[in-house]
């Protein structure tokens, strides 16, 4: 059995996909899978439990897909041509990217947006395995996500812990997100890092920091620039997914760092700052992820009541 799974977006849109991925997997073991989606993000997955194979959506000639009556690339219709299942997310409002697919003539197609309707409600991990109600699979009453790390990813995260005494508490902060709107003040966060580590001697902060967070990240640095701190600094998902593992807490907002943060492991400590987006919908559906909703939007939480949250799930 050969799968193409079509996916876009980003970090945590393909994560809450990994349910979708579990079903495919119990469904059929030995099946060859392989992303047609952003490599960097795949990584996460390929040879991971997940992925067998990831082909860049990146490529000029796959554009072609999306044009009416186009001259497809004969390499790119081969290769779709190759697989007996093909699930897609593609935005495709006029059903060109489909009717393409079909041009190439591979087994059955099935398609599902991309976008969660308005007062969903669930887990967005639900929305996106309805992709598969035809073939008579559905997701159950789990729906959170995991990730299958390797023996190399967790030597790489220790390799960088290396320098820490025993004993010591990790506190994770992703100061950044998707969109700034969902994104709490740096200030704010400097100073819940700086009451942690005062009430916590124990404790150093792992500061998480991905491509678009390098403002937030350097006022974060100047500010803990005396305090125990530890700069992860666009790590591979994998070893990030494994340095989150070993994490005694892990703050952060809407983002797909958080929702990495809860695949790494189901027994995290987590707090997660949301705004104008539904919590019931994008936050990590498992116990132990703590919510804090500022209304009308993030910024009108507090340093007190989010230091209070950490501070509790700390003890």
């Amino acid at each position: 059995m050969r799968i193409l799974f079509i996916r876009g977006g980003g970090l945590g849109d393909f994560i809450v996909s990994f349910p979708t991925l579990r079903l495919l997997r119990e469904k059929w073991p030995d099946a060859h899978i392989e992303l047609l989606g952003h490599p960097r993000l795949a990584e996460i997955a390929l040879d991971r439990h997940y992925l067998n194979g990831v082909r860049s959506v990146n490529h000029g000639p796959l554009s072609a897909f999306f044009t009416p009556r186009a001259v497809l690339d004969p390499g790119w219709m081969d290769y779709i041509g190759d697989f007996d299942l093909v699930l897609s997310y593609f935005y495709d409002p006029d059903g060109l990217f489909f009717a393409n697919l079909q041009r190439c003539q591979p087994g059955d197609i099935l398609t599902h947006p991309t976008r969660v309707p308005e007062n969903f409600g669930r887990p967005a991990a639900y929305h996106f395995a309805r992709i598969l109600e035809p073939l008579g699979l559905a997701l159950g009453p789990d729906a959170a996500s995991e990730i299958f790390l390797e023996p190399e990813d967790l030597d790489a995260a220790q390799a960088f812990l290396s320098g820490l005494k025993p004993g010591t508490r990790l506190v994770a902060i992703h100061p950044g997100s998707g969109g700034e709107s969902k994104n709490w003040p740096a200030e704010s966060w400097a100073e819940v890092g700086r009451r942690l580590v005062k009430a916590n001697p124990d404790v150093t902060l792992l500061l998480i920091e991905g491509e678009a967070d390098a403002e937030p990240a350097q006022i974060l640095t100047e500010a803990w620039k005396d305090l125990p701190m530890l700069r992860a600094r666009w790590l591979p998902l994998p070893i990030l997914g494994a340095l989150l593992s070993k994490a005694a807490l892990f703050l952060g907002h809407d983002s797909g760092v958080t929702h990495l943060a809860a695949a790494s492991r189901r027994d995290l400590a987590m707090l997660a700052l949301f705004g104008p987006t539904d919590p019931k919908v994008w936050a990590p559906p498992r116990p132990g992820v703590k919510i804090l909703q500022g209304a009308p939007g993030v910024k009108a939480l507090s340093v007190e009541e989010v230091f209070a949250e950490a501070q509790a799930l700390l003890a």
